[in-house]
């Protein structure tokens, strides 16, 4: 049995951010019109950390995969990943396991892609002012992203740390030559930003109500947890609500989770899919500010690992081994 190993620099190599921003768009679309079979994940938790077990299958891309992720905050301080990653990949005639994707990198940039995907969907065009909350690991590819889906002008970064922020506005210049990167602003600068993006592990909102625009764009992506939200509560219901995946979303995301125990959402709470607005089986929210809220599908891991397998079929980068 031949297994081929697909390893991170594969992955960085073959798989743009304009390409994967692209596939997102798959992903969701196949998603919500139920062309994907992605059940809900299975999450185990000690004091430590998470895993998540993220199964996905497709008939048209002939596998099934599962990724296995872990989110152990305390990593970076002993200089380890935080969110480590592996995807297993069967094929769909045989069940027979034919690939291992090495996936912190993947699982990074198509999260990032997805903030890409929603931003070209429900931001205005002519965006130019966008506020990035994080600095992470997940940063780079969250502004990548929005560079790739709009032609912005100023990003402003935050970070718990000013010394972050200066940091990742540095190392992170070479994505934007046409953009200025400023780290750690005053606050007043949130009501000029057209586009939000929070990538962070906050427990509670990142910013306040009062401090954004009415008719600005948000793309939540970070605070893992049915009781934790980078987005506040007043945000929240006077705009729209965007999903990913709706049954995840519901059962999930603080965002939604937390207001639907308080009461403050009614039982039925039903929030569009990405992929209905992409697929034109709903209308796109008009009620702003309009927030999207992520919680990740393997269907993302799936339509990756598939273009991934695809390119690589008869290269001199497969390499393989033998069990």
């Amino acid at each position: 049995m031949q297994i081929q190993i697909i390893d991170k620099q594969s992955v960085a190599q073959h798989l743009t951010m304009k390409r994967t921003v692209e596939l997102m768009a798959d992903a969701y679309t196949s998603l919500s019109s139920g062309n994907v079979d992605s059940p809900l994940r299975t999450a185990l938790v000690n004091d430590k950390g998470t895993v998540l077990y993220k199964p996905a299958y497709s008939k048209a891309a002939e596998i099934f995969c599962a990724k296995i992720v872990s989110i152990f905050p305390d990593n970076a301080a002993q200089g380890l990943e935080v969110t480590p990653a592996l995807i297993v990949v069967n094929n769909a005639e045989t069940g027979l396991p034919v690939a291992i994707v090495e996936a912190g990198y993947l699982t990074s940039l198509r999260t990032g892609a997805a903030t890409g995907i929603a931003t070209k969907t429900f931001a205005r065009t002519d965006a130019k002012t966008a506020a990035l909350f994080g600095t992470g690991g997940q940063a780079r590819h969250q502004l990548e992203a929005l560079l790739c889906a709009r032609n912005f002008e100023t990003v402003y970064v935050f970070s718990r740390s000013p010394d972050n922020a200066t940091r990742f506005c540095n190392e992170n210049a070479d994505l934007a030559p046409n953009c200025k990167l400023v780290p750690n602003p005053t606050r007043s600068v949130l009501k000029s930003c057209d586009v939000i993006a929070t990538a962070t592990t906050s427990p509670t909102p990142v910013f306040s109500d009062d401090e954004i625009s009415d008719d600005v764009f948000v793309s939540a992506i970070g605070s893992l947890g049915p009781n934790r939200t980078e987005v506040p509560e007043k945000t929240l219901l006077r705009g729209s609500i965007v999903v990913d995946n709706r049954p995840a979303a519901l059962a999930e995301a603080g965002e939604i989770t937390l207001l639907r125990a308080a009461e403050k959402l009614p039982a039925d709470f039903s929030p569009v899919e990405i992929g209905e607005v992409l697929n034109r089986t709903a209308e796109a929210p008009q009620r702003t500010p309009i927030v999207f809220k992520s919680i990740g599908n393997a269907a993302q891991d799936l339509v990756c690992v598939a273009e991934l397998l695809h390119l690589l079929e008869g290269t001199d980068n497969a390499r393989t081994i033998n069990l």
